[in-house]
């Protein structure tokens, strides 16, 4: 995004007094000090502007996050990175960025007014803690470069932005049985596929509302004009369903999301393919997960929205669009789900 030098209203009337205070006074006393003063107060002016607008392709903000997930409960800061290659000139400026976790919808604006050192840059250092589990996002909402007088401003900040995911927290349940975990959960014999006759790789089925676009059989939907996708199985096990009722208390969704990946990671390790399902701005959502890597990358979906939602909205849903299924509904406690027939 290009650039644009503004004029700062204070700071042309602040220039304009001054010269005419030392015009007026030169022109009484006719003295060469004044009219050499009256010259440099026009020299620098110009300078400062060139300059300035010189630096409109290199000064630049940057927003520095730690690159991996962080844990719950951990301290760590993020870095505002104020560029400046010019090797002998200092600029000021005023930085204006937020912060916030976006499943929580917690957010902090803060401004600051910063010296730009030549040879490098400035940094701007926040310290966090990440309480709630969820996407933190920094963002530069405004960054405006001042001249030497403060006449001029460069301003046209491209908002520069970083993100970062803090993880729920995880204890490893080896060896643990389901059912201690979920109320109602079915047993063995219950759970196991009858028959042989399918692909221990995907099956076909038809669409339905949740479904991700990625998984369409799109030459198969359009011989038989319906939308059908693709689904990859775990052999021998059935499919289990889980539903994340999340509400409008934050630290009980953290809760929730906590239950979620310890539970999923539980049935995975017991060779349960899982179809997540949880109410997200469009209504719900679904995401089929076989493996610990696709549980993840539905985690990361659900934290990188709003968590906030109202009491009993998933379920409600779950029961029109989905009537005939069974399925886990995540709890927090002793019992991290019960099973929904």
């Amino acid at each position: 995004m290009k650039r644009k030098i503004y004029g700062s209203p204070i700071g042309i009337l602040r220039f304009c007094l001054l010269f005419g205070v030392t015009l007026y006074l030169w022109n009484f006393f006719r003295s060469y000090v004044l009219f050499l003063a009256l010259a440099l107060m026009t020299v620098s002016l110009i300078v400062s502007f060139l300059l300035l607008w010189s630096g409109r392709d290199t000064l630049r903000a940057q927003v520095v996050l730690p690159a991996d997930r962080v844990g719950r409960n951990t301290a760590f800061s993020f870095d505002i990175v104020l560029h400046n290659p010019r090797r002998f000139t200092a600029y000021t400026a005023d930085v204006t960025y937020s912060f916030g976790n976006v499943f929580t919808e917690y957010e902090e604006r803060k401004t600051q007014h910063i010296r730009i050192a030549p040879s490098g840059g400035s940094r701007i250092r926040q310290q966090m803690e990440s309480r709630y589990a969820g996407r933190v996002e920094v963002r530069i909402e405004a960054f405006e470069v001042f001249d030497l007088f403060h006449i001029f401003s460069l301003r046209g900040a491209d908002r520069p932005e970083a993100h970062t995911v803090v993880w729920p927290s995880f204890a490893e349940t080896a060896g643990e049985e389901v059912r201690s975990r979920v109320k109602g959960f079915p047993a063995e014999n219950e759970t196991k596929r009858r028959g042989a006759d399918y692909n221990p790789d995907y099956e076909v089925r038809e669409y339905i509302p949740g479904d991700e676009l990625k998984s369409i059989h799109w030459k198969l939907s359009a011989k038989q004009e319906r939308m059908m996708v693709r689904e990859r199985l775990a052999a021998g096990r059935e499919k289990i369903n889980i539903l994340l009722p999340l509400g409008e208390d934050r630290g009980h969704n953290d809760d929730l999301v906590e239950a979620l990946y310890a539970l999923g990671r539980l049935l995975q390790d017991k060779g349960y393919p899982l179809q997540l399902y949880w109410e997200a701005a469009g209504g719900l959502r679904g995401y089929f997960a076989a493996e610990t890597g696709e549980l993840e990358n539905a985690l990361v979906e659900i934290l990188s929205d709003s968590g906030l939602r109202r009491e009993g909205g998933a379920e409600a849903q779950m029961a029109v669009q989905h009537p005939q299924e069974s399925y886990i509904l995540i709890q927090a406690g002793a019992y991290q789900g019960a099973y929904i027939r």
